[in-house]
């Protein structure tokens, strides 16, 4: 009984863990000792042995939020608010040609004048917290909902934000530097935090008024105010007041002025500002309501940019900013050395082209040599390098650029890309079209649609009944024939052939920006009345000239900025007419300037380069304008003639300039004065022949009727197929345009601010070198790279 007993006493102990005859768990040994970091937990078993618990989570969140109060506590005490002396100082950038030797210009000293506080009106102030900073009189000097709001934006690819108060940009602007790095962002913090300690809001506010820049080579709101109304600040009204506030957001780039594009988006800006101030309770709603955008005054030219260097440098800063190279606070600091593209002897022999083809002629006397403008624009085909621009005789007298204004109608040099346009895609029927088709060139011929309809007037719903110049009857030629004497009726034909859709898609992959003003979509796009700037001009044709490859302009070789390198754009080309469209168009465009035995193409006069050339002359209706563009395979260059009124920026007619009698057409002074600069830009360097086409664009079945006294459909059977063009996808085309009637203008870029000007006359559509009426008139169309308005509007030339 015993034994057994004990059996069940050592099997009760088994089963509590025990073993027989042994002690039970509780009595293995000592307990274990508990450990200050329970990790990998004790007792559990699997995955949760390895899971901190709720305890350790909650212990390592308050541990890393004391560690960061305790670095940001030494932080504070560790971080000193330097000498606002110490970061202060500016330097002139300087800018050379491409030589990187030879200065064009450098800027010139800080526009600065410091103002106290009772100084600057309440609404002024009042109207930069608005838009700056609400909570400025309440908050820390730092914001952090500011700052993560600006996290995520920069992280969801919006603008690059600062997240800063007003205080905090103080703070940059006196002590630190406007680099982007995390470092003088954490400085800057800490600083702010003293900063806002030790000082009044009221010092803060005007320091920072005093030291931030507005755009205009201003800093400070004394500065701005002069520079932007001419008056001091002092005087400032309300409205005045929120459009420099708005200037902090974009200095620079919120220049109406210089940038009329913008200027939507800054009337929203000053809107939100004005509206702040209703909303804080300094501003009465009434008065809110009567207020006005106050337009700023033109910019006043530096004496130290005379002659062509303004030009030069301002195309320059305004590249860098398109491109986001340098910020404009950082650009306006200096520092900076720039290497342009800009060739000194190319951009000396411009000026001397200038002065001896065009201006040794005038006379200040004869009303005709008055208001006469040029622009000239030469760069390197498949580079894209500008080496010359002409923008007018002195910058200080006349600071808008007249080589990238989009202000002057192309006229006949817009009938290459119709030409290219027929080489690339071909008739609507399907057949291909080559430079020996076919067509009736007769004046005043009814235009044939692709629907089988005559082009008509859309106002009168009459027929447009387009003269060649002198009402010449040419009967049936051939497109390269009507290309050497620029017959406008086969060229309205051709581009209702092809589509003026696609005219306008081979122009804008040419190179035009495709927001010209009047870029229409019907036949008369081929007439040139839209309004490209010389350096569009110049840099469409060069993809020619590079046998179809597209590059974008540059203008900038090489920036240092205290010895270290500054990263630039890289240069885009893209192929974008198939090299045997571009040889073909190259071929037919060599006519324009040689064509023997007759010699009597538009363009002969370029023929004295005793080169290959290649290029088209334009004039349009009224002579307001006349072009020469032209190329060899080393270079391409544009160049307009204009005259306008300085007052109301309407455009002039050029007949009897230079004393003569006649109107001065593109085969005259603008292809004489594009030789004369082609003669010098182009020495030493080798003459080359454009490449032959590889597969010709024939026609083997032409019509060799008699012309025909009344005008029949086009004539043309051309039998090869021209090759599958490498062309990109197709630009949507802009809203048709009715002849004759007025559109809103572009605005600009790069270069050339300006006045808004005042509207003038109503103009009528016009025509080309074949010069006479065109369809009827409708109003003046407004617009162009310097904010101008413009009446009427040019078909051709």
């Amino acid at each position: 009984m015993e034994a057994r007993a004990a059996a069940r006493a050592g099997g009760r102990r088994a089963a509590n863990g025990g073993a027989a005859g042994g002690r039970s768990r509780s009595e293995a040994g000592p307990p274990r000792r508990k450990r200050f970091i329970d990790y990998p937990r004790y007792g559990k078993t699997g995955i949760r042995r390895w899971l901190p618990s709720i305890k350790q989570i909650l212990a390592m969140i308050l541990f890393f939020l004391a560690s960061l109060m305790g670095l940001a506590a030494l932080a504070y005490a560790m971080v000193k608010v330097p000498d606002p002396n110490a970061n202060t100082t500016y330097q002139s950038n300087i800018y050379y040609y491409s030589d990187g030797v030879t200065e064009i210009g450098r800027t010139g000293q800080v526009n600065r004048q410091n103002v106290t506080v009772d100084q600057i009106p309440k609404h002024v102030q009042k109207a930069v917290i608005a838009a700056e900073n609400r909570s400025f009189y309440s908050d820390s000097g730092v914001s952090p909902k500011g700052l993560l709001r600006a996290g995520v934006t920069m992280v969801k690819g919006g603008d690059t934000q600062g997240g800063s108060t007003i205080t905090q940009q103080y703070v940059k602007n006196t002590y630190l530097t406007q680099e982007r790095t995390f470092k003088r962002k954490f400085s800057e913090i800490f600083i702010a935090l003293k900063v806002d300690r030790q000082m009044r809001k009221d010092d803060i506010l005007v320091g920072y008024l005093n030291t931030a820049f507005y755009g205009r080579n201003a800093y400070g709101i004394q500065a701005a105010a002069q520079a932007y109304y001419g008056k001091n600040v002092g005087d400032l009204n309300v409205a005045e007041g929120a459009y420099l506030a708005t200037l902090l957001n974009a200095p620079g780039i919120y220049d109406v002025i210089e940038f009329p594009g913008q200027l939507e988006k800054v009337k929203g800006r000053w809107a939100y500002a004005l509206d702040g101030m209703v909303k804080e309770g300094w501003l009465t709603k009434a008065e809110r309501d009567t207020l006005q955008f106050p337009m700023p005054i033109k910019p006043k030219p530096a004496a130290n940019k005379a002659g062509q260097a303004g030009y030069l440098m301002k195309v320059t800063d305004q590249y860098l900013k398109a491109n986001n190279v340098i910020p404009d606070a950082e650009l306006a600091r200096g520092g900076f050395k720039i290497v342009t593209t800009f060739d000194k002897a190319k951009q000396d022999a411009a000026v001397a082209a200038v002065n001896d083809e065009l201006r040794a002629d005038l006379k200040p006397e004869r009303e005709s040599d008055r208001y006469v403008r040029t622009g000239l624009a030469s760069m390197v085909p498949g580079d894209g390098a500008v080496v010359a621009l002409y923008g007018g005789a002195d910058f200080v007298q006349q600071e808008f650029n007249d080589a990238v204004r989009r202000d002057v109608q192309a006229g006949s040099t817009f009938k290459l890309f119709t030409l290219a346009t027929a080489l690339r895609t071909g008739g609507a029927d399907g057949k291909p079209i080559g430079p020996d088709s076919m067509y009736n060139g007769d004046s005043k011929i009814p235009i044939k649609m692709r629907n089988g309809q005559n082009y008509k007037d859309p106002q009168t719903g009459k027929d447009v009944l387009t003269p060649n110049e002198g009402d010449t009857m040419y009967g049936n030629i051939s497109i390269t024939r009507a290309m050497e004497k620029s017959a406008n009726t086969v060229f309205l034909q051709l581009a209702a052939d092809v589509g003026p859709e696609n005219v306008k898609k081979a122009a804008i992959d040419a190179g035009l920006p495709p927001t010209l003003d009047d870029f229409v979509t019907t036949p008369l796009v081929t007439l040139g009345v839209t309004q490209p700037s010389a350096m569009d001009m110049a840099e469409a044709y060069a993809t020619f000239a590079a046998r179809g490859l597209h590059a974008e302009p540059y203008f900038v070789k090489d920036i240092t900025h205290d010895g270290s390198k500054v990263d630039l754009p890289k240069h885009k080309t893209e192929q974008i007419f198939d090299k045997n469209v571009a040889d073909t168009v190259n071929q037919v465009m060599r006519r324009v300037v040689d064509n023997p035995p007759l010699n009597d193409g538009t363009g002969r006069e370029a023929k004295a380069l005793n080169r290959p050339v290649a290029g088209k002359t334009g004039t349009t209706d009224s002579n307001l304008s006349a072009w020469f563009v032209g190329y060899t395979p080393n270079l391409a260059t544009s160049v307009a003639l204009f005259r306008e009124d300085p007052n109301t920026h309407r455009h002039l007619s050029l007949k009897g300039l230079g004393g003569g009698d006649e109107s001065v057409h593109g085969g005259g002074i603008p292809t004489k004065l594009w030789t004369a600069y082609m003669k010098s830009a182009l020495q030493g360097m080798p003459s080359t022949d454009f490449s032959l086409p590889g597969e010709k664009f024939d026609n083997k079945d032409r019509a060799t009727s008699p012309p025909p006294t009344t005008a029949p459909p086009t004539t043309r059977a051309p039998s090869t197929p021209p090759p599958t063009s490498s062309a990109p996808p197709t630009t949507p085309p802009a809203t048709t345009t009715a002849p004759g009637g007025g559109s809103h203008g572009s605005s600009g870029d790069p270069g050339g601010g300006g006045n808004t000007g005042k509207p003038t006359n109503t103009g009528k559509p016009t025509n080309t070198e074949s010069g006479g009426p065109g369809g009827p008139g409708g109003p003046g169309s407004r617009g162009g790279a310097n904010g101008f308005i413009i009446g009427g509007r040019s078909s051709g030339g």
